[in-house]
């Protein structure tokens, strides 16, 4: 049988694919290469899909268990490798489900690198690929509803922040301030993601951190330039998507943190313990609540609910990878 790994990888290769293909896409508008750019997402979508089921069987192999309802019982998102997967994987099938809805592209090259960002960086950190035993703490049916809600949070997340760098490049009145925003975000998010991993060498990682969202400033700046943003969708619908993936990220946010609250009172005789996982997945859920509000409720609209997107993908890669490799507490087994 072909290994999770393998299917995991291959996956990652066919991200890789999509990215290129809806790059070319928005750069030369051609049919054929809008064809084999969704076609290729969709491939490692059902792929890394196969991956999960493969996996859950390894992990039961692994803890010692043969019967059918292994996978649910050993589900693949137990550590940072596998619940990186699973972040990947939700981001490009979430974007997938916004491509068919809206009928529009361009938007891919900016939401599915973030989801294949978040895949390599199992490689680029060395977070180890082996199926291992589940720690006491995580047997519990609870793990699969808790990991996977939480999730599919996590990538709602990333879509948006994907579809508020489009909006800032389609935007004619971007300023110096919104490029200095998007570079010092695009920056920490990058730095983040490497010293939480090493926390050494830390002028060396601020030094390829700011070289990555030099470049990364720098493509979106072509993009406009070359007027590639004029095949995006309007203003306004790149208002609308931000808005319904945070409202879907809420939703399932909202239910990941009352499930870990109902598991952790199983696990540990409290519903909440101020634990720093806890504690920031709660600050992500405020930063997202306060956009809601700011939308729904106030009716503000513009640059300002776009860097609130930006803001709460920050707090996400914060909860995740700096709270799970730089602070201890309950969750640090998840690694």
């Amino acid at each position: 049988m072909v290994s999770s790994v393998t299917l995991f990888n291959a996956g990652m290769v066919a991200y890789f694919l999509a990215f290129l293909f809806y790059t070319i896409y928005a750069f030369s508008k051609t049919n054929w290469s809008s064809k084999l750019a969704t076609s290729f997402a969709w491939l490692g979508v059902l792929v890394q899909g196969a991956g999960f089921i493969v996996r859950g069987i390894e992990k039961a192999h692994v803890n010692m268990v043969s019967d059918w309802t292994a996978f649910y019982k050993y589900a693949p998102f137990t550590n940072m490798y596998e619940s990186l997967m699973l972040f990947g994987w939700s981001a490009v099938l979430l974007y997938l489900i916004f491509e068919w809805k809206y009928k529009n592209k361009a938007f891919g090259m900016f939401v599915v690198p973030l989801a294949l960002i978040g895949e390599l960086s199992t490689q680029i950190l060395g977070f180890s690929e082996e199926a291992q035993p589940l720690v006491p703490a995580l047997q519990s049916n609870w793990l699969l509803f808790h990991v996977v809600t939480t999730f599919i949070g996590y990538a709602a997340a990333a879509v948006s922040a994907g579809v508020a760098y489009a909006y800032f490049s389609k935007r004619n009145d971007t300023t110096k301030f919104d490029w200095a925003v998007i570079f010092l975000t695009t920056w920490f998010i990058f730095f983040f993601i490497i010293y939480s991993a090493f926390r050494e060498k830390f002028p060396l990682y601020l030094g390829i951190s700011a070289v990555v969202a030099l470049l990364f400033c720098g493509f979106l700046y072509l993009i406009k330039r070359t007027g590639i943003v004029n095949i995006l969708p309007s203003i306004e619908a790149l208002e609308q998507i931000m808005y319904q993936s945070v409202a879907v990220g809420f939703v399932f946010l909202t239910i990941g943190i009352i499930l870990g609250a109902v598991w952790a009172k199983y696990a540990w005789g409290g519903y909440w313990s101020w634990d720093p996982k806890e504690t920031w997945s709660l600050i992500t859920w405020l930063v997202y609540a306060t956009y809601l509000h700011a939308r729904y409720i106030k009716g503000l609209r513009g640059k300002p609910l776009a860097y609130f997107t930006i803001l709460g993908f920050l707090s996400v890669i914060f909860t995740y990878y700096g709270v799970n490799l730089i602070i201890p507490g309950l969750h640090s087994y998840a690694q």
